[in-house]
């Protein structure tokens, strides 16, 4: 999707939560919203929000001297999730249907994020709804049909916290039939996005193959991913997109992809006909025509 208008306002208030999560100093505050607000009207509209992001991040991490402000909050995060891990498996084992709700703790886990306006109490708080709540936009029919058409699956992560939840997706999708799984991290620290090193400490590397997207986007932006994960990209059977970023950036390509996110603003919210909070999983639309690499 493109950046819309209503996309700056944003920008320029993560740039000062950086800000303010680096240093109390007010005089670096100022100049990173001027400096930001500066970078602004050099950037198209035509790129995608994740883009932007980027920039902003980037500079914001620049003038502050800091390139993992959240490196705190990612973290407990993680450490928190972990200590929830008996309580989600025993959860999903006790479900009528367990890969749905497999399916609706990845989605709920998809709270955990530092970058849109909305915000989350606590870890725990999103558990109990994600597993009540329906879906509301659900392609999970699709998504069942997939997985078991699928030998390979390429599994877009998002966030720190959430991705141990991702875990237990991937966990429940082996049980329904060996399947390899790609799971895509970032390069580099950028908000409170997973890297390698989170992956690997909520033990995501005993159940998918991790692999770095090669960018520090908070998204997948095909044209900033390593050869290796475009090669992947391509040749998947079945793609799980995580998070609104992930959305915001694949919504116009094309391929077997799955978009499991909660809509955190009201750009996407209204792009998709559907509340903030609102929990989707949603089956591409566009049809992949890229030849196989």
């Amino acid at each position: 999707m493109k950046t819309r208008l209503d996309c700056i306002p944003c920008f320029l208030r993560q740039a000062l939560g950086v800000a303010r999560a680096t240093t109390n100093d007010i005089n670096i505050h100022r100049r990173v919203l001027n400096e930001v607000a500066g970078l602004i009207p050099e950037l198209p509209l035509e790129i995608t929000p994740p883009e932007i992001a980027q920039k902003v991040y980037r500079l914001t991490y620049q003038i502050t001297g800091n390139n993992d402000p959240y490196q705190t909050e990612k973290r407990k995060a993680n450490e928190r999730a972990l200590t929830l891990y008996p309580y989600l498996k025993k959860a999903v084992a006790d479900s009528n249907e367990p890969l749905l709700a497999a399916s609706k703790l990845a989605i709920g886990g998809n709270s955990i994020d530092l970058g849109p306006t909305s915000r989350y109490a606590s870890i725990d708080s999103i558990v109990a709804p994600a597993l009540a709540d329906e879906l509301n936009i659900s392609d999970y029919e699709s998504f069942c049909n997939s997985v078991n058409e699928s030998s390979r699956i390429l599994y877009l992560g998002d966030n720190a916290g959430e991705i141990l939840f991702d875990r237990i997706l991937i966990e429940e999708i082996k049980q329904i039939k060996e399947i390899s799984v790609d799971f895509v991290v970032r390069e580099s620290p950028i908000i409170n996005d997973a890297t390698m090193a989170d992956a690997r400490y909520v033990g995501l590397d005993r159940v998918a193959n991790l692999i770095s997207s090669g960018s520090d986007a908070p998204a997948t932006i095909l044209s900033q991913c390593s050869d290796k994960m475009l090669e992947l990209y391509y040749t998947a059977d079945m793609i799980i997109a995580k998070g609104q970023g992930n959305f915001e950036s694949l919504s116009e390509e094309e391929g077997n992809i799955f978009f499991l996110l909660k809509a955190k603003c009201e750009v996407i919210a209204k792009m998709l006909g559907v509340g903030i909070g609102d929990a989707v999983l949603k089956k591409q639309t566009l049809s992949l025509s890229h030849p196989v690499l």
